[in-house]
């Protein structure tokens, strides 16, 4: 047995203690030392796809899942280039990955070897922790491998996940050679150790992480400050952004409550599709009023990352309204620049320290003082002002889709919400499939989570970040796609096609990028149609024949409706592809913020 195989062993054997599963192989020859190791291992769950960048999405959309990283396994030269989109992706939305791809080793970088790159540190700023592994030797010790591979995985996992690389130089041969030692042109290794036990017994805590290490809290100044700015501001806001997880639901509809202020859901967070006197799901509609000088609030507290609504973004740029940002991981995020407080811990930490520590809730002459000076009283007109908007939008929207019936995008995925089954995750696709679900959504429960790959919001790896997903939450799932992210991840349809549970992907063709109808540049008509609106005059039917998947193609909303309802009563992933008109879509969409605003 070579050193290769030895060390390649060792490393998937410390990823598997620590709790990784699920490893992601792109073939190759010179990775073959960790294929091998991953292929055998008994407690190793692996998947095979020939594109690397397909591959690098369903290992993103794996550990999106499970919070745990994916393992990506990768032969040398462009194959490691390949897993770069994803790479940027998970790290912006802090996703855990470990990537080992293999390398030639040193004397063979820039002298002309083939398949030969500069793969050192090649993903920049965007992994955690890059390391190089030398070529493996006699001289290779057991524990600076596993102390190697437990490092890695604590920055993948650690106070902000995301993408780790470790590049593994190999030499050959690869693997021992059947019915010889080694061949002439072989470095020389040692073959006393070749039993080396790179697995030895140590207790790494919780999952090799600081199982004693302290969440980070609120500090006290800050606490006093935040209450202050509660007992004097008369207007406030909620906000949920993305990565906040369900379960800190009730805790925050808690604190709306008491505050009496709106919370305004990000469409990745299931609360955008639940009922509740607070929540205003219909805010990024509201604010088409914003040239009608919707008051500003006084105070807002934003939970948990970035949300999808540019509307909203506007709307909150204002200098004199007292921002709070909270999040359980460090980066910042402030594209107004207008954070006064950033604050790193979990949501339900800190809605429970505020609830507590606020004479707002605590000291009844607090309460009653503020009654006096009319606080209370603007809290009330406040709220009861934004829960007036969300009824008559609510009943606008249902009065205008529910008259249409011709196949139109906000009606897809108004009903498509309503619809989607109880056991279903949702992903959205970026450009206008997670913007329309934003404005047109519908009410309804379902235990699955709400998905986007919004940490770049690009349109790459949508398909196999679905499969990737749908893999490790063992839900069906639907996935609302536009026809150009589809054209884009088009073999990803493969992973479609072998998933364990149905995915439903419901594709929107508009033959072309219909975003773009809704920016200025559509005015520009020399150019418009064939450098941004991007024709391309195809259908998929073809394609789930060639990837051997169901397909159907409703001509009209009554049957999509009845398409996708018997969809979910099936057993095998499907596509259901709605042909629209760009231009027929911008219209629909100019009537409805017509009616809105009008409203």
């Amino acid at each position: 047995m070579t050193q290769n195989l030895i060390v390649s062993q060792g490393m998937i054997n410390q990823l598997i203690r620590l709790g990784v599963t699920q490893f992601v192989i792109s073939p190759g020859s010179r990775s073959t030392p960790l294929t091998v190791a991953a292929a055998r291992n008994p407690e190793a769950q692996t998947m095979v796809h020939f594109d690397e960048r397909g591959a690098a999405f369903f290992a993103l959309g794996h550990a999106k899942a499970r919070g745990v990283p994916a393992v990506l396994i990768c032969t040398s030269g462009t194959a490691v280039a390949n897993y770069f989109p994803a790479v940027v992706e998970a790290s912006m939305a802090n996703i855990p990955l470990i990537i080992l791809s293999a390398d030639r080793p040193p004397e063979l970088i820039d002298v002309g070897a083939n398949q030969a790159i500069f793969q050192d540190n090649i993903y920049g700023n965007y992994p955690r922790l890059f390391k190089n592994l030398t070529p493996p030797s006699s001289t290779t010790q057991a524990e600076e491998v596993s102390t190697l591979i437990t490092e890695l995985y604590q920055a993948a996992t650690g106070s902000r996940p995301g993408p780790v690389h470790l590049n593994c130089q190999f030499r050959e041969p690869l693997l021992p050679i059947s019915g010889s030692k080694f061949d002439n042109d072989c470095d020389p290794i040692n073959t006393s150790v070749s039993h080396m036990d790179l697995s030895p017994q140590v207790d790494h805590g919780d999952n090799g992480r600081d199982s004693h290490a302290q969440k980070p809290g609120i500090p006290v100044a800050h606490l006093e400050q935040i209450n202050q700015q509660i007992e004097e501001s008369q207007t406030g806001i909620i906000i949920v952004g993305r990565s906040v997880d369900a379960q800190y639901d009730e805790t925050i509809l808690n604190l709306a409550e008491s505050l009496n202020w709106p919370i305004f859901p990000d469409v990745q967070s299931r609360l955008r599709f639940t009922q509740h006197p607070q929540l205003i799901n219909h805010f990024d509609l509201a604010l088409l009023k914003d040239e009608l000088n919707l008051s500003r609030p006084e105070m807002v507290i934003q939970l948990g990352g970035p949300f999808t609504s540019k509307r909203l973004l506007t709307y909150l740029n204002d200098p004199d309204t007292f921002y709070v940002s909270v999040k359980a991981t460090p980066e910042r995020i402030d594209p107004n620049q207008q954070v006064d407080l950033a604050i790193q811990m979990d949501v339900a930490s800190f809605c429970e320290s505020v609830h507590s520590h606020s004479s707002v809730f605590t000291d009844p002459a607090m309460r009653l003082r503020e009654t006096k000076a009319g606080s209370q009283d603007h809290r009330r007109i406040w709220m009861s002002s934004w829960q007036q908007i969300e009824n008559d939008l609510s009943k606008l929207i249902k009065d205008q889709l529910e008259s249409w019936t011709a196949n139109n995008e906000p009606g897809i995925s108004y009903y498509l919400s309503k619809l989607i089954h109880p056991d279903h995750s949702l992903m959205l696709g970026n450009s206008m499939a997670i913007r329309e679900m934003e404005m047109f959504g519908a009410l309804n429960k379902f235990s699955g989570r709400v998905i986007a790959n919004r940490g770049a919001s690009g349109i790459d790896g949508l398909l196999a970040t679905a499969a990737g997903f749908q893999n490790a939450s063992d839900k069906p799932l639907t996935l609302l796609i536009g026809d150009l992210a589809v054209l884009h991840d088009l073999n990803s349809l493969s992973l479609i096609s072998q998933a364990r549970q149905p995915i439903i992907v419901v594709l929107i063709n508009n033959d072309g990028g219909g975003i773009f109808s809704f920016l200025p540049v559509r005015s520009e008509a020399d150019v418009f149609e064939a450098f941004f609106g991007t024709p391309h005059g195809r259908t998929f039917d073809k394609a789930g024949e060639m990837f051997a998947l169901e397909y159907a193609k409703p001509g009209n909303i009554s049957e999509f409706q009845q398409v996708y309802a018997t969809s979910l009563k099936g057993k095998r992933s499907m596509i259901i592809e709605i042909q629209t008109d760009r231009t027929k879509n911008h219209l629909d969409h100019q009537e409805i913020f017509k009616a809105i605003r009008a409203s």
